[in-house]
């Protein structure tokens, strides 16, 4: 299943793309708290999964981090970046790129990016809170409306 399908079905299943309103029905517990050098991360300790969000983040990329914490824990789940960092060879980057790839799909439909394929990929980006590259693959999967013609 691909980022992008896996991402509307959990905004289908629980009515919501809301990361935070996602991860409390998941069982998350949500903390904001001034996190040094880091945007976020996710743990789980005692069979408790807690999300873990820099709290100095403005609104917007606060939901970005509790997607992109969300997209770890259900495509990624049971790898620990930091040991992958320090103890293996194993390049994290790609995970990295899937967890931002599903917060934007999870974030914004296709509906609320429609009136962007108007516009430029920097327009999209600014809108969403994104770097140019992620904006940009965003686009690519939004599938334009087709508009039925009125014919008299």
């Amino acid at each position: 299943m691909g980022i992008k399908t896996t991402a509307d079905g959990l905004a289908r299943k629980y009515g919501t793309r809301d990361p935070f309103a996602i991860s409390e029905e998941m069982g998350f517990i949500v903390v904001l708290a001034p996190l040094v050098q880091m945007r976020g991360f996710q743990q789980c300790a005692k069979r408790r999964r807690f999300i873990y969000i820099n709290g100095d983040l403005d609104e917007q990329q606060q939901r970005i981090v509790c997607a992109h914490e969300l997209a770890h824990h259900l495509l990624h789940r049971g790898l620990n970046r930091i040991f992958m960092d320090h103890s293996t060879e194993i390049v994290t980057q790609k995970f990295e790129n899937e967890a931002n790839r599903f917060a934007v799909c999870l974030l914004y439909s296709d509906d609320d990016l429609q009136p962007f394929l108007s516009h430029s990929i920097e327009k999209a980006a600014e809108y969403m809170g994104v770097n140019y590259a992620l904006a940009e693959y965003r686009m690519e999967q939004v599938v334009p409306e087709l508009w039925a013609m009125d014919w008299p």
